[in-house]
């Protein structure tokens, strides 16, 4: 792991920091995460919801931020709001590999930051 704006990864990430709402990382299968029908593992291109504004999670159990993701995770910009980031795969894997590396990600709870 490397640190990059204050969090440690692998992967580059965005510049600011981002947050959860709630320090729950469980993901839901066919909803947050989908498995490819062809190879049985998760596809690299959805994950759990992460935002650049700890205002927008609030609500959800409170804003934690991001300190850190284990490697084989990633995160990457998604959808028409520039904000909305998810916590992905970074390669094709299990669900249950990918459940065991969210344990790892490290959130911290804001604080009026």
């Amino acid at each position: 792991m490397m640190a990059i704006a204050g969090m440690q990864t692998r992967d580059p990430l965005p510049p600011q920091a981002l947050f959860r709402g709630g320090a729950d990382l469980t993901p839901r299968l066919g909803i947050d995460v989908l498995i490819d029908r062809y190879t049985g593992l998760l596809r690299t291109d959805r994950g759990i919801f992460l935002f650049d504004d700890p205002a927008q999670v609030e609500r959800f159990g409170g804003a934690y931020r991001v300190e850190s993701i284990p490697e084989g995770l990633k995160m990457q910009q998604r959808g028409r709001d520039p904000g909305h980031y998810e916590l992905m795969s970074a390669e094709p894997m299990s669900f249950e590999r990918y459940v065991a590396l969210l344990k790892q990600v490290v959130l911290r709870p804001v604080q009026g930051e």
